[in-house]
């Protein structure tokens, strides 16, 4: 007679642990990934020539920069003063309000500048008076340039290189209902979407198998 033997398992227990501990961290290096690629794509609301360098400037240096000149030379107000004592910049009795307010900001600019707005509205108005004290033009115009900065420093900074050389010249302050039309999707449609998808393959459990059904299944 054959005496037979049950085959044993050559499953690793620690091996098994291992590829699952593999997946799990595949799916968050995806993850994060996926997040880094939105916040990338947010930085790119605008429709502002953009640049070849990636490096942003931390704060508005402008002697960095050839100084900028007014996109409308016939504002003649008194500009800005900057106050010793204080260490700040104090408006004109000329300067003008603010011609529009953080959903301006964002909707020229993209999130950035509008929350930026709503958290430190002081350091945004600090920044939108220096610009006008060392250029010369009006709020709106300093509003336009500074939203345009804080969305992408770098893109700002290489466009006013740029024109120092002669290039036209790019009217931040005016919303273009185009550029308008592309933050608001990105912004409340497609980012969201996108994190949700995220979100779908890095906790579920089909991964790269999930469909509509499973993102919009709450």
């Amino acid at each position: 007679s054959i005496l037979l033997v049950p085959q044993q398992s050559t499953k690793n227990p620690t091996m098994t642990t291992m590829n699952a501990s593999s997946r799990s961290y595949g799916t968050w290096t995806l993850l994060l990934t996926i997040l880094l690629a939105i916040a990338t794509t947010v930085s790119s609301f605008s429709t502002q020539p953009s640049s070849p360098s990636i490096v942003r400037p931390v704060t508005t240096r402008l002697s960095a920069l050839p100084r900028p000149k007014p996109y409308d030379p016939t504002y003649k107000a008194k500009p800005p003063t900057y106050n010793k004592a204080t260490s700040l910049w104090e408006p004109s009795p000329q300067t003008e309000a603010p011609p529009y307010g953080p959903w301006g900001s964002f909707l020229r600019g993209g999130p950035t500048p509008g929350v930026i707005r709503l958290l430190k509205p002081d350091d945004y108005d600090q920044a939108v008076f220096k610009y006008m004290a060392q250029t010369s033009c009006s709020r709106g115009e300093a509003q336009g340039n500074m939203d345009a900065f804080f969305n992408n420093g770098a893109d700002w900074a290489y466009q006013k290189s740029e024109e120092a050389r002669g290039r036209p010249q790019v009217d931040y302050t005016t919303l273009k209902p185009k550029q308008a039309v592309l933050v608001v999707t990105w912004a409340l449609i497609v980012t969201p979407f996108l994190g949700r998808c995220a979100f779908v393959i890095a906790t579920g459990p089909h991964g790269w198998g999930i469909t509509l059904e499973d993102v919009f299944d709450f």
